[in-house]
């Protein structure tokens, strides 16, 4: 069926053009996430510092950030103007680039748990390859994860939350139920469920995966020593430890989660903040563990893996962050700035809010009488902001994430329009 829209006008109004969009794009988004609990649909048509414009020229603080890519804020200049250089001289053509190596050397110097990494486009695909290249070094094929943790929405990883005894369920329509065979999943900060599940299972165990804060349904941080244990029994029955560092990667310090708890893991698999806002991710480790890889034996690929438009992000936004010397400081105190003030109105309004932080990345999720996530009154709370001039997911398991480009100023603003909606009977208890 063929559609055509010459000499039609363009909508000029958000809702509009978002009805439009489903008439070319499945759902009217290319993600599911993007249309998870919208009222007020925003189609985007600029975007600076923390800031989104509207077609409709309404103009928003963001307190999403693409969903975490943007450490330095929306069309930073030390990346864009590199890669627009580089656009202007080729940027597809699938050869290795001096960029394959610069980008890999920052990465490598910045990150404990890495000497040696592949490229890929997104968290997803890395992750596969991070799990496929961890089964073939140990030889076993069960997986342990823990509840709560996003890790994609791969055949291999995407799993509900629901478990029959350790088994997870798979995810989505479509996918073989029989995946779900050599996977294992426990509560997360559970001692207990962890010295069990290698008790029982520990010989057949061939690789662990974790956020070192979880980050898909709220933040959650390890409890004291819980990553150092689970670093101990996977070294203990050789089984490949996997940091997914997808959202804490370059965002809660330098070298993310596993320099933030000092805890090491043998792959580590990357994306968001490296990047800049371009699609690209990485997976890495030790030599020896990427030895199958560097001599052929293991399989990865992909045409877009490692071009040249995203490395030049990569080289751009890690040289930039290897350079700042205060950056993490600089990000601690405006999260703990934000924390402080959105809390306060959330105290002001007499509502009960989960508030977590860890560096720039916080969760902020109304609750009911009953000390439950109240996902109603988020979403309606969330819709107001908007309106408003505040932007964030109306999904609140969703994080929100900072930038250098937020100011006191910025979050305070954001803090008040909180503190007005929260007042409004709509978002009493």
């Amino acid at each position: 069926m063929t559609h055509t829209t010459t000499g039609l006008e363009a909508p000029t109004t958000n809702k509009a053009a978002y009805e439009e969009l489903h008439t070319y794009v499945a759902g009217g988004v290319s993600s599911n996430m993007r249309a998870r609990g919208i009222v007020a649909p925003i189609v985007v048509e600029s975007a600076s510092g923390c800031r989104v414009r509207d077609i409709e020229g309404n103009e928003l603080i963001d307190m999403n950030m693409g969903y975490g890519p943007h450490i330095f804020g929306y069309a930073d200049r030390d990346v864009t103007d590199r890669v627009a250089e580089l656009l202007g001289r080729g940027h597809m053509t699938g050869l290795p680039h001096r960029l394959d190596r610069e980008a890999a050397a920052l990465v490598t110097e910045l990150v404990p748990g890495i000497d040696q990494l592949r490229f890929a486009n997104s968290g997803t695909e890395a992750l596969m390859s991070a799990v496929r290249l961890a089964r073939a070094v140990s030889g076993r094929p069960l997986l342990l994860t823990f509840q709560g943790h996003y890790h994609g929405w791969s055949e291999t990883l995407l799993r509900t939350q629901e478990t029959e005894g350790y088994r997870p369920r798979p995810g989505a329509p479509g996918m073989i139920p029989e995946a779900s065979a050599h996977t294992l999943q426990i509560p997360w900060n559970d001692t207990e469920a962890l010295e069990k599940a290698f008790a029982e299972h520990g010989d057949e165990i061939g690789a662990a995966i974790c956020e070192p804060v979880l980050g898909n349904a709220g933040v959650v941080p390890p409890e004291p020593g819980f990553l150092d244990l689970l670093r101990r029994r996977t070294r203990e029955r050789g089984a490949v430890l996997i940091f997914d560092e997808v959202i804490t990667g370059f965002r809660v310090s330098r070298g993310g989660g596993q320099e933030l708890y000092g805890v090491v893991p043998d792959l580590t698999v990357l994306s968001k903040a490296m990047g800049g806002g371009l699609p690209v991710a990485a997976f890495g480790g030790s030599r020896e563990i990427m030895r199958p890889l560097a001599e052929y034996e293991a399989f990865h690929a992909g045409v877009y893996s490692g071009n040249h438009a995203s490395l030049c992000a990569v080289a751009a936004t890690l040289d930039k962050i290897r350079s700042s010397t205060a950056l993490y400081t600089e990000l601690e105190g405006l999260g703990a700035h934000a924390e402080n003030r959105v809390g306060a109105a959330f105290a002001e309004a007499g509502r009960d809010v989960h508030l977590e932080r860890v560096g720039s990345v916080m969760s902020v999720a109304l609750l009911d009488a009953e000390g439950a996530v109240d996902h109603d009154g988020h979403r309606r709370l969330q819709t107001a902001c908007q309106a408003r001039g505040v932007y964030f997911h109306p999904v609140p398991e969703e994080p929100w994430f900072l930038s250098t480009a937020h100011t006191t100023g910025d979050l305070d603003t954001v803090a008040e329009i909180v503190r007005e909606c929260l007042a409004e009977e709509g978002h009493r208890r």
